[in-house]
């Protein structure tokens, strides 16, 4: 399961995975839980996300992607279930929390990976939205405000009580330049599990709305995706009795 946690970027992972517009995009799963009115903010309320009409919070009862999901919320391809949490649609919507609640809360009982991509940034460690995450996957462009961010998302790991989490050095143009950013990385280099260099055309590639499967560019994400399913083997957390697969 693939989860777009992004509420800024339309046409995001649906271009990538599937080579559609904006246009293609399933119904937002903020809708089937009542949408921006209903859904809180985590930040002004804490408590869980709850499904219309149900007062058990979804961690404890987890979502049956197969049976609950109709088929407007997500698009197929394979054995991947694309869904996205929302968007900020209109002037004047407020804030994201509402949708971030949804990617925090979000958790299914089938036996699936769930894969979520968030935005850039550090204000969802803010909302607590990792807090149901078993790794945490950075990507650093090749600049000293990512070493700083990747610094303060080491830090909320600590407060997290986890240690999965690592980073991917991103549009890497020569070795002297992954060199000197590992170097900044100092002791986080340690938590760099691979380096994709900057691809030539990928913008052109990305501008014509070309999938991301259909470019050279995907061979480069292999040695992330073995690296990640290492991590991943056998880290299906324990919670009140329940074992949920890696998120």
């Amino acid at each position: 399961m693939v989860l777009d946690g992004d509420a800024t970027n339309p046409e995001g992972l649906v271009r990538l995975l599937f080579g559609k517009g904006e246009q293609a995009e399933p119904r937002p799963l903020i809708e089937f839980f009542g949408g921006i009115s209903r859904v809180t903010c985590p930040v002004d309320d804490p408590a869980a996300l709850t499904r219309i009409g149900d007062r058990d919070p979804v961690p404890a009862r987890p979502i049956s992607l197969s049976q609950e999901i109709a088929p407007e919320y997500y698009l197929e391809k394979e054995s991947l279930r694309f869904l996205r949490a929302g968007k900020i649609e209109s002037y004047g919507h407020g804030c994201d929390g509402p949708i971030e609640k949804v990617v925090r809360d979000f958790v299914v009982e089938d036996d699936v990976v769930s894969l979520i991509d968030e935005k850039a940034g550090v204000e969802h460690f803010g909302r607590c939205i990792p807090d149901r995450m078993d790794i945490v996957l950075g990507i650093l462009d090749c600049t000293r405000e990512s070493v700083s961010i990747a610094r303060r998302i080491s830090r909320f790991g600590v407060q997290m009580h986890t240690a999965n989490i690592w980073f991917v050095l991103n549009k890497v143009e020569s070795s002297d330049m992954a060199a000197q950013l590992i170097n900044l990385l100092a002791e986080l280099s340690a938590r760099d599990i691979s380096a994709v260099p900057h691809i030539a055309g990928l913008a052109q590639a990305a501008l014509s709305g070309s999938p991301l499967n259909a470019l050279p560019a995907a061979l480069h994400v292999e040695s992330v995706v073995a690296r990640l399913e290492a991590i991943a083997a056998g880290q299906g957390r324990a919670s009140d009795g329940e074992a949920h697969r890696p998120r």
